[in-house]
């Protein structure tokens, strides 16, 4: 997390309601979205550029400061209907996010009991090859085979447990802070 100094130079900082303020400015309410998908609103995926951004504000400024995201408009687009369309779909798009990577995280724990299986049963074979036939060297080949087989699956277990799992809940935990966020609409 950055300090608060670099914090306040870098977003607009409201002292009252001691929010930071991400201001972004658009042509139309489309903007929000991937200019590629042109389902209804409710149900469109956000445009890529916005959405590294949206990340990389929220990394910044950290679930332990309050965001505030301002999207500024032409003020002839004025319509309150579509404005809470746009909030509606934005929340969507981040519940689904969620929702994707949730099931992402359970198909890697899923991953890990098996390479766990697996690697425990490379291992139980491996030792009984070495400890009941030990004058073959074809098996002897085989029983280290399994050796480095096991090894390999329970390094697997630690990349998924160590690295892969805590870089999902960081993504999650950050998606949960996003679809929250107050979202708010200025015409000029």
């Amino acid at each position: 997390m950055m300090n608060e100094k670099l914090l306040k130079e870098l977003y607009r900082y409201n002292p009252e309601e001691e929010s930071y303020n991400v201001d972004i400015e658009l042509n139309d309410y489309r903007d929000v979205y991937s200019e590629w998908d042109y389902s209804p609103f409710i149900n469109r995926d956000l445009d890529e550029d916005l959405l590294d951004y949206l990340m990389e504000c929220s990394l910044e400024v950290s679930g332990k400061n309050k965001m505030i995201v301002n999207f500024f408009l032409p003020e002839y687009l004025y319509d309150k209907q579509r404005e809470e369309r746009s909030r509606e779909g934005i929340r969507h798009y981040f519940s689904y996010r969620e929702r994707k990577i949730k099931n992402g995280r359970w198909t890697l724990i899923r991953n890990s009991i098996l390479f766990g299986l697996i690697g425990t049963f490379f291992l139980i074979t491996s030792y009984l090859i070495e400890f009941y036939i030990k004058e073959q060297v074809a098996l002897k080949l085989l029983s280290e085979g399994l050796m480095i087989g096991a090894w390999v699956a329970i390094w697997e277990i630690f990349s998924i447990v160590f690295f892969q799992v805590n870089e999902i809940n960081t993504k999650l935990r950050h998606y949960k802070i996003l679809k929250d966020l107050p979202i708010m609409y200025y015409y000029k």
